[in-house]
């Protein structure tokens, strides 16, 4: 199997109001999938779902061949999360923020350090592993909150809602 997200009949209601209506979808391994629509589509409401936050009232899905209702735990050791709002510890240096989200997804030690350098390489972040938080600009922040979303290997990236207003 192809595919890292499966997702069949997702449905989800909230008190009778319906918020995922039984949405069909599959991902393969290495696809960039933009789930798009207008404010109370849903798209929230099912990243919720697929990634454990919410269960879902019908239907299936599965990340990386795990089920979501049964195999939460290995759900989330798949995914890696890029949240909509600003997330990050400000207090806290580029490096004390990914080694306390590293040391929560179980990254060993003698790895971290090799995964850190890599994932703050790709962000162009190196130089400043040691400044806090706080005095960066919300690009930096922005670019740092991808790095730790990716400092424990997952195989799924989920991005929050990017911020589209002309």
């Amino acid at each position: 199997m192809n595919n890292i997200i499966e997702v069949k009949n997702l449905a989800r209601q909230f008190n009778g109001l319906t918020a995922v209506d039984h949405i069909s979808f599959e991902v393969k391994k290495g696809e960039i999938f933009g789930f798009l629509g207008p404010n109370g589509a849903g798209k929230s409401t099912t990243i919720n779902m697929l990634s454990t936050l919410l269960i879902p009232t019908e239907g299936d899905a599965a990340i990386n061949s795990f089920d979501v209702l049964t195999r939460r735990d290995d759900v989330r050791k798949s995914i890696g999360l890029v949240f909509q709002d600003p997330s990050l510890d400000d207090r806290l240096t580029a490096e004390e923020n990914l080694r306390f989200h590293a040391k929560l997804y179980g990254v060993p030690k003698e790895e971290y350090k090799k995964r850190m350098e890599e994932v703050l390489h790709l962000v162009d972040l190196w130089d400043r592993k040691e400044g806090i938080i706080k005095t960066f600009s919300g690009g930096m922040k922005r670019r740092l909150e991808i790095a730790r979303g990716l400092v424990h290997y997952p195989q799924v990236l989920f991005f929050g809602r990017a911020d589209l207003r002309a």
